[in-house]
């Protein structure tokens, strides 16, 4: 059967964990777009994906994008004209913020957004994991403009190993100079027991391909506990051609089937999720069915599995049951 006539199918169904979205107020430079997120945004989504019958979302992983300094002078104009008020918010206020709205929206599932560029230790964020339940640590060390690798991480994992955390770390091309995969994988080396997740998996190519490298290196040599979500991966692409080499990559490791170590993400609401000028109504719901089509194309009979393992059981036990 042809990835056509699998598209046209009714591959319906099963539970999903968003492991990669946010709430706050974002202004991207890239697509030169400035927004609000609010839990409007991820409703929508979730009504849409209801109609659909593609999956029932059982949780959102969030971080606050009001901790996440990306705001240039332009953008900061821009964000004036559309009447957006923004604030950068600290490490304690801003992961504050996020509890009180996660209170309120279960479904939601917070990371501290850490900030290592502004602080000389952990310390705000051992207090914040005291305060209210993380499920992991969030970095951006591109709008940081701080090297992945720098010693400044270093606090921050010795708090992620002390409570059991994972840690998500923006990864993609245009940040190279920060937040390459092998920056990443450097930090996650020295702290060998904290899962440490590549974003978007290493966010385009030539990327792509070197956040598979070091991720099949990590595991066949034992040296450091990586994973990577898909945020967009493939975004144009229907085939998702990356993310199903990921997976025969993944399944045929030294070590034997390691697909456990990729998760389903989006990035939503930011871009086609629901970005002013740039939103796609059914675009969620597309791209589930789109990667599932695509998962059924290439692994036959061992579909049901992979797509079971990619968009909910891997994250299910990667954040919530070592965190419990």
């Amino acid at each position: 059967m042809t990835l056509e006539q699998l598209n046209q199918e009714n591959i319906s169904g099963g539970k999903i964990i968003d492991a990669h979205a946010h709430l706050g107020t974002f202004a991207d430079g890239m697509n030169n777009t400035c927004d609000k997120f609010e839990m409007q945004h991820f409703n929508r989504i979730l009504s849409q994906m209801k109609k659909s019958r593609e999956g029932t979302i059982e949780k959102i992983i969030v971080s606050n994008l009001n901790c996440i300094d990306n705001v240039t002078p332009e953008m900061e104009k821009k964000l004036k004209e559309k009447g957006l008020n923004r604030t950068f918010l600290n490490e304690i206020d801003g992961n504050r913020e996020i509890l009180d709205i996660a209170k309120e929206n279960p479904i939601l599932k917070p990371l501290a957004v850490c900030q290592p560029d502004r602080t000389k230790n952990a310390d705000n964020i051992r207090q914040m994991l005291q305060e209210g339940k993380f499920y992991g640590l969030k970095f951006h060390p591109l709008h940081m403009k701080l090297e992945a690798d720098s010693e400044k991480y270093d606090d921050y994992m010795l708090a992620a190993e002390e409570n059991n955390l994972p840690c998500l770390f923006h990864c993609d091309a245009a940040g190279c100079k920060y937040s390459s995969p092998e920056q990443i994988y450097n930090l996650a080396k020295r702290h060998p027991k904290v899962p440490v997740i590549l974003a978007h998996l290493g966010g385009g190519e030539p990327t792509h391909s070197r956040a598979q490298k070091v991720l099949l290196e990590s595991i066949n040599n034992d040296t450091a506990l990586l994973y990577a979500d898909i945020s967009w991966v493939d975004c144009n692409s229907s085939e998702k051609k990356n993310i199903t080499d990921a997976l025969l990559r993944l399944q045929n490791t030294q070590k034997g089937d390691m697909t456990c170590r990729l998760m389903f993400g989006t990035d939503a609401p930011i871009g086609k999720f629901g970005a002013d000028g740039m939103y796609e109504e059914n675009y969620y719901c597309e791209t589930v069915r789109q990667i599932k089509a695509a998962i059924r194309s290439v692994f036959k009979e061992k579909s049901r599995l992979i797509i079971d393992k990619l968009f909910y059981h891997n994250a299910e036990e990667l954040y919530f049951k070592r965190s419990t």
